[in-house]
């Protein structure tokens, strides 16, 4: 077997990263080894390791992370391992979309926030990692897209606000997107409470839906990939639904901004509107002012509608067998 390794240079976690090294070294000596140059792998590992270096070119990020992993494609690998956060997989998971390969993908926990599908693995798992005796799954997607912009994918959240979560000196916190986007810088902010226009409004296959009494602070679109979770529990509104439809995604509107560092127990009852789709629906959501946030990225600035789409069984990951 072929492996190669890609490392996120920029993760939340990089203080682990020559132990996650060590530990891939350990549990793949039957394999054949591949990594990225500098901080995509190769300074991960001690130089006397036995491993294949992929050459990293481009000007930006998302250009050295395609070098790195058309690397791994010319030279025939048979698994993509990705070790970072959900932002740093869903990178990787949108090369293998946008390229229709069907290569498989284990991700390594490693970033800020490490909770979506695409991460089968942490540090102390991956002690139990057996490549002769591995799961492998199928993974949907939501796919975002905004006139004459690039689409995005997302396996955990689309998240629309003003801020994202990031890390500074080894803690969590709040970050400005803009500033993320316009200088690329890391700047702590508390989320704004201004997301939509006075033309705000939420479409289903072109039909106009209800919206909330309640003013919408933060509006989260994901991808429901185990629907039968919610059978029975009434507690969680319309996605109890889910199991006995063929539905395959939800667009949640809040009155409370949840996705933050800042976690308090609510002072008062939040509010939601749940709107379930399928993989044949599409949702419109239009007049919107803030920015696109797609499993932890930041995309860009939103300055009118998004569309969302399903995009089934779009990955295949790599996990351990029950």
């Amino acid at each position: 077997m072929r492996i190669g390794i890609v490392f996120n240079p920029a993760a939340g976690r990089r203080e682990r990263f020559k132990a996650i090294a060590l530990k891939l070294l350990e549990r793949c000596q039957e394999a054949s080894l591949i990594t990225g140059g500098l901080d995509y792998g190769e300074n991960w590992f001690d130089h006397g390791d036995s491993l294949e270096i992929v050459e990293i070119h481009g000007l930006d990020f998302s250009e050295r992370l395609k070098s790195c992993l058309d690397g791994f494609l010319s030279r025939k690998v048979d698994l993509i391992v990705g070790v970072g956060g959900d932002g740093f997989l869903a990178h990787i998971g949108a090369f293998i979309i946008e390229g229709h390969y069907t290569i498989p993908l284990l991700g390594i926990c490693g970033g800020t926030a490490n909770v979506g599908p695409l991460l089968g693995f942490n540090e102390d798992t991956l002690e139990r990692l057996d490549l002769a005796n591995m799961n492998y799954a199928k993974v949907s997607a939501l796919a975002v897209e905004s006139a004459g912009r690039r689409t995005f994918y997302a396996f955990n959240d689309i998240v629309i606000g003003d801020t994202f979560l990031g890390t500074i000196e080894g803690k969590m916190t709040n970050l400005s997107a803009r500033a993320f986007v316009e200088d690329g810088i890391k700047l702590e902010k508390k989320p704004s409470e201004e997301i939509t226009t006075a033309d705000f409004a939420l479409l289903k296959n072109g039909v106009s839906q209800p919206l909330p009494c309640f003013k919408t602070l933060q509006i989260v679109a994901s991808p429901l990939l185990e629907s039968r979770h919610y059978n029975g529990k009434a507690i969680t509104g319309a996605l109890c639904l889910a199991p006995f439809f063929p539905v395959c995604g939800a667009v949640s509107l809040l009155d409370t901004v949840i996705i933050d560092s800042k976690l308090e127990s609510p002072l008062k009852a939040v509010s939601i509107q749940q709107l379930l789709f399928g993989e044949k629906d599409h949702i419109a959501i239009k007049g919107l002012s803030s920015y696109l946030v797609v499993d932890g990225n930041v995309c860009y600035y939103i300055g009118g509608e998004i569309s969302i789409s399903c995009l089934p069984e779009a990955v295949s990951t790599a996990r351990l067998r029950n």
